[in-house]
C-alpha cells in the first residue's frame, strides 16, 4: 500500500514535470526573443552611426572645420587691422581737412573757377575802359593764385598719405567682408550636414529606448525562466527520490524501456514475416530509440 501511494505521488510529480517543461520552453523562447530584439536594435544603432560617419566623410566635414578655423583666424586679423587703419584714417582726414579747405577767400574752388571763366569771357566779348580791364585782369590773377595754392595743398604729402591709407583701408575691408561671407557659407554647409546627422541621432535615441525596454524584458523573463528551471530541477530530484523508494533508478528505467522497445521490434518483425503488413503504430515503434 505504501508503494501504491509512492507511485501515485510519482505520477503526480511527473505530470507536473510534463506541464512545467512546456512552460519552461515557452519562457525560454520569450526570453531569447527579447534578447534578440535588443541585439537587433544594437545592430541598427551601429548602422546609423556608420551613416553619420559616412555623411561627414562624403561632405568633407573635417576639411570644412579646418577651413572655418583658418577663416575665423583671418577675420580676427583683418578686424584688428581695420580698427587700426580706421583710427589712422580718421585722424589723417581731420588733419587734411584742417590744412586744405577747398576755399578761395569766401568762395569755393569750383565757384572761383567759374568766376575766372566768367571774367575771362567778359574781357573777350565786351569793350571796357582801361581801368576796368586792369581791375578784371588783377581779379583773375588773384583768383588763379588762390586756386593754385589750394590745388598745391591737395597734392601735398598729407594728401598722398591719406590716399594710401584710404586705399589700404578699402582693400582690408574687402578682405574682411569676403572672409565673413566665406565663414557664413561654411556655417551653412555645417548646418546642412548637422541637419542630416540630427535625423540619425533622433532615430538612435528612439532605438536606444526600444533597446533598453527589450533588455529590461529580457532580464525580467530570464528571472522567471530561471525560477521555473529551479522548480523543475527540484521536481526532477523529487522524481529520483520517489523512484529510489520504489527500488528504481533512472538508469534502470532506461534499460527497462530499451528492453521493451527491443522486444516490440522483434514482435513486429515476426508479424511482418507472417502477415507482410505493418500498421502505423508498428512503424512508429521502429522509429523509437
Amino acid at each position: 500500500m505504501e508503494k501504491e501511494a509512492i507511485r501515485e505521488e510519482l505520477k503526480n510529480v511527473r505530470a507536473e514535470i510534463k506541464q512545467l517543461k512546456k512552460d519552461f520552453l515557452q519562457r525560454k523562447e520569450v526570453k531569447e526573443e527579447h534578447f534578440e530584439k535588443g541585439e537587433n536594435y544594437s545592430t541598427d544603432i551601429d548602422k546609423l552611426y556608420e551613416e553619420i560617419k559616412q555623411i561627414e566623410e562624403e561632405n568633407n566635414l573635417d576639411l570644412i572645420n579646418t577651413d572655418l578655423e583658418e577663416r575665423k583666424s583671418e577675420l580676427t586679423e583683418f578686424k584688428t587691422k581695420l580698427e587700426e587703419l580706421d583710427v589712422k584714417f580718421e585722424d589723417l582726414k581731420k588733419t587734411t581737412k584742417s590744412k586744405a579747405k577747398p576755399q578761395v577767400k569766401t568762395i569755393s574752388v569750383e565757384k572761383a573757377q567759374k568766376e575766372i571763366k566768367k571774367l575771362d569771357l567778359k574781357l573777350q566779348t565786351q569793350v571796357l575802359s582801361l581801368d576796368k580791364e586792369s581791375e578784371i585782369i588783377k581779379k583773375i590773377h588773384d583768383l588763379k593764385g588762390e586756386v593754385g595754392k589750394v590745388q598745391g595743398k591737395v597734392g601735398s604729402e598729407d594728401d598722398k598719405e591719406f590716399k594710401v591709407i584710404k586705399k589700404e583701408l578699402n582693400y582690408i575691408r574687402r578682405k574682411y567682408n569676403n572672409a565673413e561671407k566665406k565663414i557664413r557659407s561654411l556655417y551653412k554647409q555645417i548646418r546642412l550636414i548637422s541637419k542630416e546627422k540630427k535625423k540619425r541621432y533622433k532615430e538612435i535615441d528612439e532605438l536606444r529606448n526600444l533597446k533598453k525596454k527589450a533588455f529590461e524584458e529580457f532580464r525580467s523573463t530570464k528571472k522567471v525562466y530561471s525560477d521555473v528551471g529551479k522548480t523543475l530541477k527540484d521536481l526532477f530530484n523529487k522524481e529520483s527520490e520517489l523512484m529510489e523508494q520504489l527500488g528504481e533508478t533512472v538508469v534502470q528505467k532506461k534499460k527497462t524501456i530499451e528492453k521493451e522497445i527491443k522486444q516490440k521490434r522483434k514482435d513486429i518483425e515476426n508479424k511482418f514475416k507472417k502477415e507482410g503488413v505493418l500498421t502505423t503504430e508498428d512503424l512508429l515503434a521502429f522509429q523509437k530509440k
